[in-house]
């Protein structure tokens, strides 16, 4: 199962229409589905997406467990294209549709010669997971950011499953400058086997962990500094301050209230981080009992008081 190198979004239509075309005269037809996270979904894009899936597509939930029936409507949807008619299937009215969708929309794109049926059946097998102690757990498996963990550290005989039906899996990656897609290639079988269970191992566990100061600092600067951001994608917004806070790391910062400060100081200031007064207290704040703000304020090189 390979990735692709990341592609822009304005590639993506024209590789995924690539991908629908039977590769021999007498393969099985190829669908196209995205896959809409509801419950990521809100406010005024909420009721965008809900506007255009009443016109031009339908939608199957995928969590159709009668246990979870009340989050039925707010999980994760299967959304494939249908004539004005309302009965013949074309994907090309989904592409048209959701192609230049960013990843705020659509959690990923999906190839697979499975029909819906099939496909959500498929998929639905993978709502759960279980842990070492036989505890059970709702599995976000299409998430953007657990996708890849999954192809990475999953069990093999599970990975294998349930890539197996897909032909390809794309999902979005942004970056500080643009938002970008991946593809995982699985494996184009016609059918579904049946499915095996998910562990949570200890090493899957660790790498679910999501670090909290990066989206606690996008809040914060989005409010005091809204200008340093020129994009509307909520991901490169992220990725950005991610990419700032590495930085941080990689000067050997380690306490949150020096890595907050550093980059608070840089959105502020981009223009501090080529500044080598600045780069000497950022070194001298790694190896020292004092905080890098309290350096900074008790050297004078900047008046940064007004950043907590």
């Amino acid at each position: 199962m390979m990735q692709a190198h990341n592609v822009a979004l304005k590639d993506l239509p024209n590789l995924l229409r690539d991908e629908l075309r039977p590769r021999r005269e007498d393969d099985p037809p190829r669908y196209l589905y995205a896959l809409l996270d509801m419950g990521r979904i809100q406010g005024e894009l909420r009721k965008e997406v809900t506007n255009r899936l009443r016109r031009s597509a339908s939608q199957v939930p995928i969590l159709d467990h009668p246990e979870f029936k009340q989050l039925k409507e707010h999980g994760p949807m299967l959304i494939y294209g249908l004539n004005l008619n309302g009965w013949k299937r074309d994907d090309n009215i989904l592409l048209n549709e959701w192609g230049a969708c960013d990843g705020d929309t659509v959690s990923a794109w999906i190839v697979s010669e499975l029909d819906k049926a099939a496909l959500r059946l498929h998929l639905s097998q993978t709502m759960f997971a279980w842990d070492l102690n036989k505890s059970r757990y709702l599995m976000r498996y299409y998430d953007p950011l657990i996708t890849p963990v999954l192809h990475r550290l999953a069990d093999k005989q599970w990975k294998t499953w349930f890539f197996g039906p897909i032909i390809s899996w794309w999902y979005p990656v942004a970056t500080p400058q643009e938002e970008t897609w991946a593809r995982f290639e699985g494996g184009g079988e016609a059918q579904s086997s049946e499915a095996p269970q998910l562990i949570i191992t200890e090493e899957l566990w660790d790498a679910f962990k999501e670090d909290p100061l990066p989206y606690c600092l996008l809040n914060i600067i989005e409010q005091k500094f809204p200008s340093r951001f020129s994009s509307d994608c909520y991901g490169v917004r992220l990725a950005k301050v991610e990419d700032v806070l590495a930085s941080g790391r990689k000067y050997g910062l380690k306490a949150s209230e020096d890595l907050t400060f550093y980059v608070l100081a840089l959105f502020e200031e981009p223009g501090r981080a080529n500044d080598p007064r600045w780069q000497g207290a950022v070194r001298m704040a790694a190896t020292s009992e004092e905080s890098l703000k309290t350096l900074l304020n008790n050297s004078g090189i900047y008046g940064t008081e007004q950043i907590s």
